[in-house]
C-alpha cells in the first residue's frame, strides 16, 4: 500500500504538472483564437450593421426619389390638361373667327346675287315694257302720244328700281 500514496501523489503531480502545460501552452492559444473570433463577430456586426444603415438610407433616399417622381408626374399631367384647355380654347376661338368670316363672305355673296338678278330683272322690265310701248304705239297711237306714253314708262320704271335698291 505504500506504493498507492506515492503512485497517487505521482499522478496529482503528473496531472497538475499537464493542467499546468495546458494552462500556459493552450489557454493562450484558445484565448487568442477566441480573441480573433469575438473580433471577427464584431467586425462582421459593425459590417452587417453598416449594411443596413446603408440600407435603410439608400431605402430613404428610394423613397424620396419616388415621392419626387410622383410629384413631378402629378405636375406633368397638370400641365398636359392645362396645354389640352388652352390649345381646345385657341381652337374654339378660331373656328369661332372662320365662322364668322365664312358668314359675311356668304352674306356678301347673297348680296351681290340678289343686286345681279335685281339688275337682271329691272333690265328685262325695261325692255319688256318698251318692247310693249312700241308696239302699242305702233298699233294705236300716233307719234305725240307715243312718246308721252314711253316717257311715263321710263318713268315709272326709273321710280320702281330706286324704291327697290332703297
Amino acid at each position: 500500500m505504500s506504493n498507492f500514496g506515492l503512485g497517487y501523489i505521482e499522478e496529482v503531480v503528473g496531472f497538475v504538472i499537464f493542467v499546468g502545460l495546458i494552462w500556459w501552452k493552450l489557454v493562450p492559444v484558445l484565448k487568442s483564437l477566441t480573441n480573433k473570433k469575438a473580433t471577427l463577430i464584431k467586425e462582421q456586426l459593425s459590417a452587417t450593421e453598416n449594411a443596413q444603415k446603408a440600407a435603410t438610407a439608400s431605402i430613404e433616399a428610394a423613397k424620396a426619389s419616388l415621392e419626387k417622381a410622383k410629384a413631378d408626374a402629378i405636375q406633368i399631367v397638370a400641365d398636359a390638361h392645362k396645354s389640352a384647355e388652352n390649345i381646345i380654347e385657341h381652337a374654339k376661338e378660331r373656328a369661332a373667327q372662320e365662322r364668322g368670316r365664312i358668314a359675311s363672305k356668304v352674306d356678301q355673296d347673297i348680296d351681290f346675287e340678289l343686286n345681279k338678278v335685281r339688275d337682271a330683272m329691272t333690265k328685262e322690265f325695261a325692255e319688256t315694257v318698251v318692247a310693249a310701248a312700241r308696239l302699242l304705239v305702233e298699233k294705236h297711237l300716233d307719234q305725240k302720244l307715243h312718246h308721252a306714253v314711253i316717257a311715263d314708262a321710263i318713268q315709272a320704271a326709273s321710280a320702281s328700281t330706286h324704291a327697290e335698291v332703297r
